[in-house]
């Protein structure tokens, strides 16, 4: 094995270090994003999260608001709850 043939394969195993580690980061990144994006308490969520309280329950409409929306579980549950006490 010559030392061109040894150095390349050095520098494509660190460059392939480089990329997976920039992938996981694009990853967090966009999961930060989800969570950090305001939402819109428009009147047709607020229509389907009182529709899915009165048919499915608090656990499953807080589970629905995080799946759609990406908020958070605290989040999700205040929302819920101030739904609820309206």
């Amino acid at each position: 094995m010559g030392l061109p043939l040894f150095a390349s394969l050095i520098i494509n195993i660190g460059l392939l270090f480089i990329v997976f580690g920039q992938s996981k980061r694009i990853k967090t990144l966009r999961e930060e994003n989800k969570r950090t994006l305001p939402y819109e308490k428009d009147q047709e969520l607020i229509k389907l999260v009182r529709e899915k309280i009165n048919t499915v329950g608090d656990i499953k409409t807080v589970k629905f608001l995080r799946e759609t929306t990406g908020m958070s579980m605290i989040d999700a549950k205040q929302f819920v709850d101030e739904m609820k006490n309206q």
